[in-house]
């Protein structure tokens, strides 16, 4: 624990040795998240921080459902505390990590996207975790497809950032009945124009209906997560370069102060304009750092 709490290295060999002996590993590791999920920012130990992320990722990985609740009490934080332990996780990861540790149970995940005191992306990331676990969970399908067509009943002033993660989740999952109902969220402006229009909600309905069924968006094609040191080897705050960098500027704690704020060393190949961004802002390539 006190080498995946360290900041002036990637942990992986305290990673892989957890991973050797995840039955003595996972009780503390459950206890962290737990007490994260309770403690005010203030309250929170340094090392605690620092070793959410590898743990996180590592309970990704290990795809016990001792995890899913826990983490899915943690992701109905407020935004202050998801962006202090999560930041760009919160999505580009969190939807796999919850999706993987899935029990059986969605009611906490459905109660978790209508807490309106919840940070927005976390609710986002919960909703791609349903798309996920429909996927992968086939007797669980009907009940998903049911939450999101009865969604703008149940979450009738849910804010755009939400509605639009609602409007992907429609078209990954194929809902072609929902067409008219997502027209309409667009025509009261709803979703914002700069973000997408009802046409690419069309075209990614359309390209999820010609695969039968399954997600054409790139967001749901590393499905979980099979190899947490990997996922992590691709992030810059623990790339070789950034860590050579904060030593020769001898930054006390400097990833400390935001760890999590730039996920990936480099952009992958072939990334349309209207793909998620690689460095997990929820946006758009084209809305983001396309510019």
């Amino acid at each position: 624990m006190r080498d995946l709490a360290r900041d002036d290295i990637f942990p992986k060999a305290a990673m892989a040795e957890a991973g050797t002996r995840r039955d003595e590993m996972m009780p503390v590791f459950v206890d962290l998240v737990s007490g994260l999920a309770r403690q005010r920012i203030p309250e929170m130990k340094d090392t605690d921080v620092m070793a959410f992320i590898p743990v996180f990722h590592l309970l990704g990985e290990w795809q016990d459902p001792r995890a899913y609740r826990p983490l899915v009490e943690l992701l109905r934080r407020p935004t202050k505390v998801i962006d202090h332990l999560l930041g760009d996780a919160v999505t580009e990861s969190s939807f796999r990590v919850i999706a993987g540790t899935f029990d059986g149970d969605l009611r906490p995940i459905f109660d978790a996207i209508e807490d309106k005191r919840a940070d927005e992306f976390a609710r986002s990331s919960l909703m791609s975790a349903l798309v996920l676990i429909a996927q992968l969970h086939t007797a669980h399908r009907p009940a998903i497809e049911d939450y999101f067509r009865t969604f703008r009943q149940r979450c009738p002033r849910a804010s755009s950032d939400v509605l639009t993660s609602w409007m992907d989740a429609v078209a990954a999952l194929g809902l072609e009945d929902m067409s008219e109902t997502v027209r309409e969220v667009f025509d009261k402006g709803l979703i914002p124009k700069d973000y997408c229009d009802f046409g690419h909600f069309l075209e990614d309905l359309g390209a999820t209906l010609t695969a039968d069924g399954s997600p054409a968006n790139r967001r749901y094609q590393k499905s979980l997560i099979t190899d947490a040191i990997d996922d992590l080897s691709k992030w810059h705050c623990y790339s070789d370069a950034f860590l050579a960098q904060q030593k020769t500027r001898k930054v006390e704690n400097a990833l400390r102060v935001a760890p999590w704020t730039e996920a990936l060393t480099k952009t992958p190949d072939k990334l349309g304009r209207n793909d998620p961004c690689p460095c997990g802002s929820g946006k758009k390539f084209k809305k983001c750092c396309l510019h």
